[in-house]
């Protein structure tokens, strides 16, 4: 009994240890995967606490950053800048700035480049005088020549800037070229048709004469015997225009080249025979804007070519070739046209204002007294004898040629349109000149210059009788339109902008930086009096407390100190 007791015993320790064992066996599985996964979890938890410091940082950074950039003092600094710049643009616009820039005439700015490259847009139309009845005239049948217009004959007139030099007092010199370039698309006159012209070659050279020596005069009647020209001859518009040649102009040329300057006669081969000119023009902010690009110099002198500057008081200084004109003009302002063509100066008076292209725009006309006698001074363009109001000597740009210049048809000034010639038609919308552009900028938009060209015929009665019936006469020879039609569409668009989108623009922008200034200076001014506000309540509730507290120490003390 005692011994199965005790081998039960010995059992039930040996099952206690084996399932002591297992216990031990199985508690230490769980526990080491446990850690494993306490141990991932907590890598886990560092790398994130890791990546959440990272993100701390940054943000505490881009804190830092942005309350640096949004302090009170830098949006102070800031709102002050905003007022002052845009008080600044209400006093000095961009469009002043744009217009001050132009002065300086940059090479690589938009208004340097756009003189150095003009566009091709001036057309020349050229009218020409056919004369219907020189036998009858010639006869004495009829008392005046009569004369019908023929026409136009269109070309582009190309006009290239060159040799560009700048000087130290503010101006700048170039050379100015001019020539033609025959536009067959917008021709319909046949060049080869003939009309009956006056013969200029010989008429031009006996006026030329009128004055000579008789000497002079019987060397060359021998001539007129054997090469015997007519007053008039008939020859085609290309002739008449570009090579009007007589063999009596030849021989003489040959034995006199001193009296007899040239050979060819044609209208246009004589205006364009010496169009390369030398030209120095004021620019820089020294001139201001009224005397911007106004001409200083034309080949080197001052005063007009040709004329004696004792005799004539005009001066070229002052005067533009008209492609760009001063700024800021006024409707007072009288602006000074210069063209060799026309040999004198031609100032153009404000008439109206109008639009094109939604750009407003002043419009000058030409004087239509600009050829009149001038009776209270110098008449530089007048000659001995004297010509009748409404004509002006040209011959000093033409080697003395007895050239004269007119409205066409005799449209103004003091010269009946039938006083010399029938067959006149004036126009004052298809004969005046004028030009219209943007004030502000001086840029022309369209420019119509017209001019005529006639022959002053002196007393030749020294010469052959049958040239007596011409003389003391002006006859026309032909017109000229020298017309600007318009812009490119580049520089359009750009003045467009510089003067209708600009000004209301640069209006917007300034107001709102204005009321953006004074919003940020409102708002740190608002917040520092809350700020300050804040902190007075602080310290007067931190006062309050300290002293309430002193009393109950000092009363606690009292009470508990023993009697």
């Amino acid at each position: 009994m005692s011994s199965e007791k005790m081998l039960h015993e010995d059992n039930l320790d040996n099952g206690s240890s084996s399932g002591s064992l297992r216990s031990e066996d199985s508690d230490s599985t769980p526990e080491s995967a446990t850690d494993s996964l306490n141990s991932l979890f907590k890598t886990t938890d560092n790398n994130n606490t890791c990546v959440e410091n990272c993100i701390e940082k940054t943000q505490c950074e881009g804190d830092k950053k942005r309350g640096r950039c949004c302090s009170p003092v830098v949006q102070c600094v800031w709102g002050v800048l905003l007022i002052l710049l845009s008080v600044g643009s209400f006093i000095f616009t961009p469009l002043d700035f744009m217009l001050l820039e132009k002065l300086n005439m940059r090479p690589g700015m938009p208004p340097y480049e756009w003189w150095a490259d003009p566009p091709d847009e001036v057309k020349l139309r050229t009218y020409v005088f056919n004369i219907t009845n020189h036998e009858r005239f010639l006869q004495g049948l009829d008392e005046k020549l009569n004369v019908e217009e023929v026409g136009p004959v269109v070309y582009l007139e190309k006009l290239l800037h060159s040799n560009v030099h700048f000087h130290e007092n503010s101006t700048m010199t170039y050379t100015a070229k001019r020539f033609p370039i025959y536009l067959p698309e917008l021709n319909t006159i046949d060049l080869n048709a003939t009309i009956i012209v006056p013969n200029v070659a010989v008429l031009g050279i006996f006026s030329y004469l009128h004055n000579a020596n008789y000497l002079v005069k019987m060397a060359l009647r021998p001539l007129v015997s054997f090469y015997n020209p007519e007053p008039f001859v008939k020859r085609t518009v290309y002739e008449y225009l570009w090579n009007f040649t007589d063999p009596l102009l030849d021989v003489s040329k040959s034995l006199a080249p001193g009296l007899v300057p040239v050979n060819n006669a044609g209208m246009l081969a004589r205006v364009y025979a010496d169009f390369t000119d030398e030209m120095t023009v004021k620019i820089g902010p020294q001139w201001g804007h009224k005397e911007f690009f106004q001409i200083d110099r034309f080949r080197g002198e001052p005063m007009l070519p040709g004329y004696d500057p004792e005799e004539c008081p005009d001066r070229i200084f002052g005067s533009t070739e008209g492609v760009m004109y001063a700024q800021r003009l006024t409707k007072q302002d009288v602006l000074k046209y210069w063209r060799k063509t026309v040999c004198k100066l031609m100032p153009l008076y404000f008439d109206s204002e109008l639009t094109m292209h939604n750009v407003p725009l002043y419009r000058y006309n030409l004087s239509e007294s600009v050829f009149e006698r001038v009776t209270n001074g110098t008449d530089c363009y007048d000659t001995v004898p004297s010509l009748p109001p409404g004509l002006s000597d040209a011959s000093k740009c033409y080697f003395d040629f007895p050239m004269a210049v007119s409205y066409p048809h005799f449209y103004a000034g003091g010269v009946p349109k039938d006083h010399f010639v029938t067959g006149l038609k004036p126009d004052r919308l298809k004969h005046n000149s004028y030009v219209v552009l943007e004030p502000y900028t001086g840029t022309p938009f369209e420019a119509v210059a017209r001019m005529q060209s006639n022959l002053r015929i002196h007393d030749l009665t020294g010469f052959d009788d049958k040239f007596k019936k011409v003389s003391n006469n002006i006859i026309p020879l032909f017109w000229a339109e020298y017309h600007q039609e318009g812009l490119p569409s580049h520089i359009r668009i750009a003045i467009f902008f510089v003067r209708v989108i600009l000004p209301p623009l640069s209006t917007i922008i300034s107001t709102t930086m204005v009321l953006l200034g004074i919003y940020l200076l409102t708002k740190v001014i608002y917040k520092n009096n809350i700020q300050n506000d804040s902190l007075k309540s602080v310290l007067i509730f931190k006062g309050k407390n300290a002293t309430k507290s002193k009393i109950l120490s000092f009363e606690k003390e009292t009470f508990l100190k023993p009697s």
